[in-house]
């Protein structure tokens, strides 16, 4: 037998419905009056020491009270019984049956032992209130289940939401997106093939690996506005003509004409480190 969802024994939910489904009785109560009061023996207000409408709703608050009283501890059973047993479809509406039949029962009795001039029997009198309290319960039980699904499914969707921008953030990052001077993507690579972005007048030309092999790649930009876009990929400008990817950084040589970069690879030239950014790559070089 197919076991109910998780999200009923959410406490939340087991809360909500504590709340929900005794007001919307003591609402129903009120337009609609299915326990007809109207029969009950004048004497019996007169010795609860009130009015007759005041006795009415003495009885009516009880009755509310006692709907609270057995739907609290059913559920705080439930949610017990649920952590050691998992409830089936089956096993759960027998339960929701017995909740009912309780709350019945205990109708029953004050309705028959305050309506003494009506002869009916007390199965009479239970038989007529467990329609009244169905088609009563039916209506608030029905609606937090609905409640309940839709939350729950709410919930689904948020979380497919959420699955799918640190899906959409971790492929942004394990790319990189060359566009041209109008903005149009020209070239997508992953950024541990990207090796290298070089000047050239007003293109730049990408080197990059593709099956193992150095490929280039001409794109109109300039360097600066490509640098702005590629810097928190940690692809940084190290001279006025170049773009080097900090993660192919091999070895950092420092000669008499200046600071250069050896990035390992075969057929990819010595890269020069200006003065402007030789701190802010030593500073990479240091952390990583």
């Amino acid at each position: 037998m197919k076991k109910i969802p998780d999200f009923i024994y959410e406490k939340k939910n087991q809360v909500a419905m504590v709340i929900f489904v005794p007001l919307f009785i003591l609402a129903f109560f009120l337009l609609y009056q299915p326990f007809n009061f109207n029969d009950v023996e004048v004497s019996i207000f007169t010795r609860l020491g009130a009015s007759e409408e005041v006795a009415k709703n003495l009885i009516l608050v009880s009755m509310i009270l006692i709907g609270f009283a057995v739907i609290l501890i059913s559920r705080i059973a439930m949610s017990i019984t649920g952590k050691r047993h998992a409830f089936t479809y089956r096993s759960y509406i027998i339960w929701v049956a017995c909740e009912i039949l309780v709350m019945v029962f205990i109708y029953a009795i004050i309705q028959y032992t305050a309506n003494s001039t009506v002869p009916s029997s007390f199965q009479e009198t239970f038989k007529k209130l467990l329609g009244r309290t169905i088609l009563v319960l039916l209506i608030p039980y029905v609606l937090c289940y609905i409640y309940f699904i839709l939350q729950d499914k709410v919930k689904e969707l948020k979380n497919i939401r959420k699955k799918l921008e640190e899906d959409e953030n971790a492929l942004q990052k394990a790319y990189v997106q060359i566009h041209d001077e109008h903005g149009e993507m020209r070239l997508s690579i992953r950024r541990e093939n990207l090796i290298l972005i070089e000047s050239a007048d007003n293109y730049i030309e990408v080197w990059y690996l593709n099956n193992g092999q150095i490929k280039k790649s001409l794109i109109r930009n300039t360097l600066m506005r490509v640098a702005k876009e590629l810097e928190p990929l940690n692809i940084r400008r190290c001279h006025r003509s170049y773009i080097v990817n900090l993660e192919h950084i091999k070895v950092l040589r420092r000669e008499k004409e200046g600071v250069f970069i050896d990035m390992g690879i075969e057929g990819v030239p010595e890269i020069p480190i200006s003065k402007t950014y030789s701190s802010e790559i030593s500073n990479w070089i240091t952390q990583f």
